[in-house]
């Protein structure tokens, strides 16, 4: 059982505010590192925030399944809606919007970048074609 020095126990909880569990949590994921373990922390609570919203999701979606107006699920990049995606009626779609909102709050994209390559033999002659 590892033990850690009150100060910087103390330090962790006056800074993130946070509960002896949540810094004895930190601390143990960090290996004793403070900044580690105010990181760890810090995407702990932001795994339950988003655990809380999930759960909220699900509520508002059995609810309006229940009446009977859950149509589709809304799928947005940035600020902007990206797809509609329509829903079967009844608890199933209230079921399918949940996991599919599910899946998608995990996804994270991102861009790969790579010098530019040379165009094959048969992708060369089509650009040639097409300019003429």
């Amino acid at each position: 059982m590892e033990r850690y020095d009150m100060a910087v126990v103390d330090e962790i909880r006056k800074r993130l505010d946070a509960s002896y569990d949540e810094v004895l949590f930190g601390l143990e994921e960090s290996g004793g590192d403070v900044l580690r373990a105010l990181a760890a922390i810090e995407r702990r609570r932001a795994e339950q925030r988003r655990a809380e919203e999930s759960g909220e999701l699900f509520g508002r979606a059995i609810g309006l399944a229940k009446e009977g107006r859950l149509r589709g699920l809304r799928v947005s990049l940035g600020g902007r809606a990206a797809r509609d995606l329509p829903l079967p009626k009844g608890y199933k779609g209230a079921v399918i919007a949940e996991l599919v909102a599910g899946v998608l709050s995990q996804l994270k994209v991102g861009l790969v970048e790579g010098e530019p390559e040379e165009p094959a033999e048969s992708e060369a002659e089509d650009e040639q074609a097409a300019e003429e």
